[in-house]
């Protein structure tokens, strides 16, 4: 096969694999790289899980915070979680931090909407 052969089909193909990726099945893996980096350091049990609220752990997370859930199984609008990253409810969060960037909402938003899978597709 040429070299110029293979550039091209390699262009070809690289939207497909790009929309297979995003595509994936979503699990708690995915999400928690997101939380461990910005949540954590207030929304854990060793930050003292600020008003109750712990995005450390699945379960945590699911459970909620001093208010109740802020994950809601398939509807993205009714999570409090979206809402504070968005900055629709306040306070905004992360909290007196830069907001996150747009594909780390969109893919949380694509895990509530996928029904919070503990558990993502095969890897």
């Amino acid at each position: 096969m040429s070299e110029r052969l293979i550039i091209t089909i390699a262009l070809l193909l690289a939207p497909m694999i790009a929309a297979a990726e995003s595509e994936k099945p979503l699990g708690w893996e995915d999400v928690s790289a997101i939380f461990v980096e910005r949540c954590v350091m207030c929304h854990s049990a060793v930050a003292g899980a600020s008003k109750g609220l712990r995005l450390d752990n699945y379960a945590a997370a699911l459970a909620g915070g001093e208010t109740g859930a802020v994950l809601v199984s398939g509807d993205v609008a009714g999570s409090e979680l979206i809402r504070r990253l968005r900055g629709q409810s306040t306070p905004r969060m992360p909290f007196l931090s830069r907001p996150l960037p747009e594909d780390q909402i969109a893919l949380i938003e694509r895990w509530i909407e996928a029904g919070l899978p503990e558990m993502g597709g095969e890897r």
